[in-house]
């Protein structure tokens, strides 16, 4: 099940979309789409609505059950103890002659919360990057294939983390031509298990940052049910979605085109750790604009 709403609609974009979803009401729109149409559709919403918002919920297998995509608008989507809520904008502040004096309870509850909030930036620790490859684009019938993570402190890389993972059904012929991991790497690597109680250790408390985060956490959280393993709590920033607030005047937003946009030249794409340190310095530029 999918659910887009729209403000201020180009024609042509209602007219794309009413080819897929139902228009129940102004600017409403639902549907049934595999994952690849939806990925499209979205696209297409994000080049075509230079000044409108929109909002897409989609189905999903997690904890509640569904995803969040946002375009053009204050409301944020944010974690909160392993859920995604959505933010919404904070109220005006009211004058000040008009604010009511603090209880010595409330004082000392907000010192709580301060001293509370500073453990767990220390905790933190800067913030990690992740990026996975995997056997196809279904978590549902694919799977892990490499997993890469690089720790961020004061604008630097601190810590690596790699780890080849040896997959259950062969490696596909594309997939060894896209990424350069062959049937025998695969083989040679971890244990799905033992990988991920390494990686989500790795992780700890910081924020994630990723490309296209959603793919990563979905294929991260679907092996680590199947083999048991703790999932970590983390708050999250997609660079795909920071590209597509700050960006206008790019043809996609694929990690190869964002790099090129932002004269990046890694040595190669498509291989978990280089990928995070391109993803690294990506979110660096974007962060600047």
């Amino acid at each position: 099940m999918i659910v887009v709403t729209l403000t201020d609609c180009p024609p042509r974009l209602r007219g794309d979309l009413s080819k897929w979803l139902l228009e129940i009401s102004t600017g409403v729109y639902v549907g049934q789409l595999n994952k690849r149409v939806r990925e499209e559709l979205w696209k297409r919403i994000c080049d075509n609505l230079p000044r409108g918002r929109a909002t897409m919920v989609y189905s999903a297998n997690n904890e509640q059950h569904m995803e969040f995509l946002l375009h053009n608008t204050v409301w944020q989507s944010v974690d909160f103890e392993g859920l995604t809520l959505i933010m919404r904008p904070g109220a005006a502040e009211p004058e000040q002659n008009c604010k009511a004096v603090p209880s010595k309870a409330a004082v000392a509850q907000m010192v709580q919360r301060e001293r509370a909030g500073h453990v767990q930036k220390e905790k933190k620790s800067g913030y990690v990057v992740i990026d996975v490859e995997t056997t196809g684009l279904d978590p549902e019938h694919s799977e892990l294939l490499e997993i890469g993570a690089v720790r961020i402190i004061d604008h630097n890389i601190s810590e690596k983390f790699s780890a080849l993972i040896r997959t259950k059904q062969p490696v596909p012929r594309e997939i060894t031509l896209l990424t350069g991991i062959t049937q025998q790497m695969s083989e040679e690597g971890s244990e799905c298990a033992k990988a991920l109680e390494a990686f989500w250790s790795f992780l700890g408390s910081s924020a994630v940052i990723g490309h296209n985060l959603s793919f990563d956490l979905a294929f991260l959280k679907k092996a680590s049910a199947e083999t048991g393993t703790p999932v970590g709590r983390n708050s999250c920033i997609d660079t795909l979605s920071l590209a597509r607030r700050k960006i206008r005047d790019i043809t996609d937003y694929r990690l190869e085109t964002l790099a090129d946009y932002f004269d990046i030249k890694p040595e190669r794409f498509h291989r978990a750790l280089e990928d995070c340190c391109t993803t690294f310095r990506i979110y660096e530029k974007l962060n600047e604009i």
